[in-house]
């Protein structure tokens, strides 16, 4: 089967479905899209997700989007390199914890920090973001709660709950570290110190096969 992946650098979403390719091995082509050129908006692309949004995979005419969605897909198809769990105890704690992280970890993180350094807003309302930054902080102790206990989310070894997550916990540590972040004392830009067990799982996982692959090409520069 051929697969087409659709895709912006720095989407989380994108960034969680490229690493699943990329970890079990899955030929694919690339489409890296240009956002400044709105190049996800195209009446080429929209005829694939008219939502224009990012991921989308085209398996030979099968055209999923929703990252967690491509992931089961994928998954499915290619039960190499297992994700989401080999058991039905393993598969529903896979599950439990995307579910966990995706309704209750990420609104706090993503809405509350990460969009409002995004769009430059953090340094206009201190408090709000103080504020913000509790609740965040508040998933964050869970998190690291869940991993002082076992080395991934789901257990002893990487699952689809680690991938789906690591690009939220990667994406509030580089805006996190910013310089009005760590003017306010957001306290994102170190977990090492904060949050140890969170910042040693970030390392395992940027050891796993396909993480330098699916790195967003425009972190580096």
């Amino acid at each position: 089967m051929a697969y087409d992946l659709y895709w912006i650098s720095g989407s989380p979403n994108a960034w969680r479905t490229m690493l699943t390719l990329e970890y079990k091995g899955i030929p694919y082509v690339s489409h890296r899209l240009d956002p400044s050129k709105q190049e996800h908006k195209t009446p080429e692309f929209l005829a694939l997700n008219p939502r224009g949004k990012v991921p989308v995979l085209n398996a030979d005419g099968v055209v999923i989007s929703e990252s967690i969605a491509i992931m089961a897909f994928l998954e499915r198809a290619h039960p190499t390199q297992p994700l989401f769990g080999e058991t039905p105890e393993e598969t529903g704690l896979v599950w439990q914890r995307i579910f966990e992280v995706v309704n209750t970890v990420r609104e706090p993180i993503e809405t509350g920090i990460i969009r409002a350094l995004s769009y430059g807003e953090a340094l206009k309302d201190p408090e709000a973001m103080r504020a913000a930054a509790a609740l965040a902080t508040d998933s964050l102790d869970w998190l690291e709660g869940v991993l002082t206990q076992q080395p991934y989310l789901a257990g002893s070894k990487l699952s689809a709950a680690d991938i789906v997550t690591m690009p939220i916990l990667q994406m509030l540590v580089r805006f996190g570290s910013r310089p009005d972040a760590v003017a306010l004392g957001l306290n994102f830009h170190a977990l090492a110190n904060s949050h140890p067990s969170i910042s040693a799982w970030l390392d395992r996982i940027e050891q796993v096969q396909g993480y330098d692959a699916a790195y967003p090409p425009h972190w580096r520069v």
